[in-house]
């Protein structure tokens, strides 16, 4: 059974107003009340009859007019039924904990009557828990957050599910096909892992995708086909990117050791296995109904301003049942900030909640200082903005319900002054993911200590993210190692779009990969001090315009620098390498200063495939899922055969007795700077280069050349006579679109006749061709194969083979 704040608080509560002295001109003079448990609503507001409650203390500083007020909250617990709202009436408002002892707000609601189970397990009933009116998935019990039973009792299960679709990154748009409602409700398990008994109602699965998961419940069990069924789709299908983990919570099986519970829902209970000399007659169990205990809700038109949040604890809030997505953002925080202008949050406790801890979004010139925000379900902190100090802050035990949870997650700007989002003397650790996420521009993250990250998922890093001018600086990272196969960990990861930032005088220690840069341009490292315990690899996949000076780098192993040709500048820098030999034993280091040898890619020995279609694609530059079969091309190198970087470019390739079908998405981080002309080399565009047949017999080269504007010419610079150029541009079919207004690009769709190639479409046949697109944002060039020379070399580029 449950109390309610009421019943088990009898205390007398004191509202004191307390006048600072007569404010200037017409304005009332400043008050302070003072809030106590056990307050009542139905109280006047005077000092002969107090209100005592947070509600009813916000609303007699409104009464009271004139500005600044102050709430002291004296110690003791209180217990919210609603989330504490303050906004633009509240401006100047401080809430301040009272001296004493802590004062802390509840999401939630004491529970009761506490009956033993068989020889280990207690339960209490809760009200409303067997009808679905309430639900939650945290529990807080004697002061902290236990563990959810789960199966197994460690580790993961794997299931059987397969989902080989390829993922085009995040700015080239996701899947190459979207995943269908099945494939997102559906995990293929092994028999042996799923009891027969268990509880399709109770059960919640989390399945592992690469850089963060879904939670999901079941709507049915098909042991015929070995296949639990979703009631919501996971984010992503089980199986994508190879990853077959998942786990599932919340059901009797899974009570395998002290200290963990489960909400029977059809019971409608609470199942706990107290700890060693817990005793749960006198436990102190809290079971979270609200999701956010204080809501600070600015609005652009009547942002907050001047509020300052000082001393309190929050515990016990709970999350609906969804995926979190990316950081587990989907969730919300027990303390939300909104639209707020010079407002302070300082030494607040928030901990053993089950999503967010602080959200804190579009601040202005505001203070995050001396927190401490531990075991939270979801992400620590996550907040935005611009001028704003986040310090000294000791976030910890992140993610404990959703591993894609960000310890700390910045979108920074900068203000009318330039000022931007400063990051410093923050501790940071034991997290499941990153420790610091940054995006946006202008961060300074400086001085930060990071350790025990990335425990569970990959792709991630100590501090990551795709900021724009932004610095890190000073900052201590280590213990970040793998664990599984997947994308890898870093200390450092600057990711899609990240630019001109720069990245001094840090230290990694024990990080295999200190360095990781993709799809970045014109990152400056240097002055940094990188310590590995075997092989060291920094890491530039896809990126250009890097500069590499003056750091220390120690690596017993091997050090290996990739792609070098991402590395504008590389001096002043010492290595310390090759301290090992082969079999592990110990050697004289190589001390030196040089970048680190890579042999030049040779020529690709493989072909691109076009796959036979029955239907012909419809020429529209549109792409359409289901009209292109068969794998998907990319366009990975330089004309120097290395590793292109920027934003990807892909391809696809089909055919039919008629015609030869390329598509093409050319991929940016900013599609209004796509160029309108039609100047090769100058103006976006693609070329397909291919050989054929001139009308008298003799090989030649075509060159077809396409713009996002929908220009479209044949052109004879490879050799081909012009009235053979001008015969295949007259049977060419092209349509192009630009797409995206921020993220975006263009897409571009062609179709070649045979006839006029001089070709005859058999099955196996190769044929010498290239595919190359500039793109004018970056300057880049990227093509099928480099031919170190002009990009229709065909006696250097590639081949295409036509499939079945």
């Amino acid at each position: 059974m449950l109390q309610t704040p009421n019943r088990r608080f009898r205390f007398l509560a004191a509202l004191l107003l307390t006048f600072s002295g007569l404010a200037a001109g017409n304005l009332l003079p400043a008050a302070t009340f003072v809030v106590a448990p056990g307050g009542r609503d139905d109280n006047p507001g005077t000092p002969e009859a107090p209100k005592a409650t947070l509600s009813a203390a916000r609303d007699a500083a409104r009464a009271a007019g004139g500005k600044p007020h102050r709430i002291i909250v004296m110690p003791g617990d209180y217990f919210l039924t609603s989330p504490l709202v303050l906004d633009w009436q509240d401006n100047g408002l401080s809430i301040e904990a009272g001296e004493g002892g802590p004062a802390t707000l509840y999401g939630g609601a004491l529970v009761t009557g506490w009956r033993p189970e068989g020889d280990k397990l207690w339960s209490a009933a809760v009200a409303g828990v067997k009808e679905g009116s309430w639900d939650f998935r945290a529990l807080v019990v004697n002061g902290r957050m236990p563990d959810r039973a789960r199966l197994p009792a460690s580790g993961e299960f794997l299931h059987r599910s397969v989902f080989d679709v390829s993922w085009l990154s995040t700015v080239g748009g996701g899947w190459d096909r979207e995943p269908t409602p099945e494939e997102l409700t559906t995990l293929l398990y092994d028999p042996k892992d799923i009891p027969p008994s268990l509880d399709v109602r109770s059960a919640e699965v989390r399945v592992y995708h690469m850089w963060d998961e879904s939670t999901v419940g079941l709507s049915a069990i098909d042991t015929q086909r070995h296949a639990l069924l979703f009631s919501t789709p996971a984010k992503s299908p089980p199986g994508a990117f190879g990853v077959k983990k998942y786990v599932i919570f919340n059901t009797r099986e899974g009570l395998t050791r002290p200290g963990q519970w489960c909400l029977d829902r059809t019971a409608g209970a609470i199942v706990y296995w107290p700890l060693a000399g817990e005793d749960m007659t006198g436990a102190k169990v809290i079971a979270p109904r609200l999701e956010r205990i204080l809501h600070v809700a600015g609005t652009r038109q009547k942002p907050v301003e001047d509020i300052a949040i000082r001393g309190l604890k929050f515990r016990a809030t709970t999350t609906p049942l969804k995926p979190g997505g990316f950081g587990a953002y989907a969730y919300d925080g027990a303390v939300r900030v909104e639209l707020a202008r010079r407002c302070a949050l300082e030494g607040l406790d928030i901990g053993c909640v089950g999503g967010q801890g602080l959200i804190a979004e579009q601040l202005g010139d505001c203070r995050i200082t001396g927190c401490q925000v531990h075991h939270a379900g979801a992400c620590g902190i996550k907040t935005s903005g611009s001028g704003t100090l986040l310090a000294n802050n000791h976030i910890h035990d992140i993610g404990v319900c959703y591993p894609s949870a960000i310890a700390l997650s910045v979108h920074g700007s900068r203000n009318g002054k330039g000022k931007g989002f400063h990051i410093y003397r923050n501790e940071i650790h034991d997290a499941p993911y990153s420790g610091i996420s940054g995006d946006g521009e202008g961060l300074l993250i400086e001085q930060n200590l990071i350790y025990r990250v990335m425990r569970e998922l990959q792709d991630g890093a100590a501090i990551y993210g795709g900021m724009r001018e932004s610095i890190l600086r000073g900052n201590i990272v280590r213990d970040v190692v793998k664990t599984g196969e997947g994308y890898g960990v870093s200390a450092y990861y600057l990711d899609e779009g990240a630019r001109d930032c720069i990245v001094e005088r840090n230290v990694s220690v024990g990080v295999a990969r200190p360095s990781h840069n993709h799809i970045a341009t014109n990152i400056t490292i240097r002055d940094n001090v990188f310590i590995a315990e075997g092989d060291m690899s920094l890491s530039f996949q896809r990126s250009a315009g890097c500069t590499v000076e003056g750091n220390t780098l120690f690596a017993p192993g091997k050090l290996t620098v990739a792609p070098p040709g991402a590395v504008a500048v590389w001096k002043d820098n010492v290595v310390f390498h090759n301290g090992l030999g082969q079999d592990g034993s110990p050697q004289p280091f190589t001390i030196d200063d040089r970048l680190p040898p890579a042999a030049q890619p040779q020529r690709m020995t493989w072909s691109a495939g076009a796959a036979r279609v029955a239907k012909p694609p419809e020429i529209d530059g549109e792409i359409a899922s289901g009209e292109w079969p068969g794998e998907l091309v990319r366009l990975d190198r330089t004309p120097t055969r290395w590793s292109a970087s920027g934003a990807p470019v892909y391809a696809r390739l089909a055919y039919d007795d008629e015609f030869l079908y390329v598509a093409l998405n050319v991929v940016t981080f900013d599609a209004s700077k796509l160029s309108g002309g039609a100047a090769w080399g100058r103006d976006d565009g693609a070329e397909l280069a291919i050989a054929g047949k001139s009308a008298g017999g003799q090989a030649v080269i075509y060159v077809v050349r396409g713009y996002p504007g929908g220009a479209l010419e044949s052109t004879g610079e490879a050799g081909a006579p012009a009235a053979d150029a001008e015969r295949l541009a007259a049977g060419l079919k092209f349509a192009a679109k630009p797409y995206g207004k921020a993220r975006g690009g263009w897409r571009a769709e062609l179709a070649v006749p045979w006839k006029t190639l001089g070709q005859k479409p058999e099955t196996g046949l190769k044929i010498p061709f290239n595919l190359t697109v500039y793109r004018s944002q970056d300057d880049v060039w990227r093509c099928w194969e480099g031919t170190l020379a002009e990009s229709w070399r065909l006696d250097q580029a590639g081949t295409l083979q036509l499939g079945k």
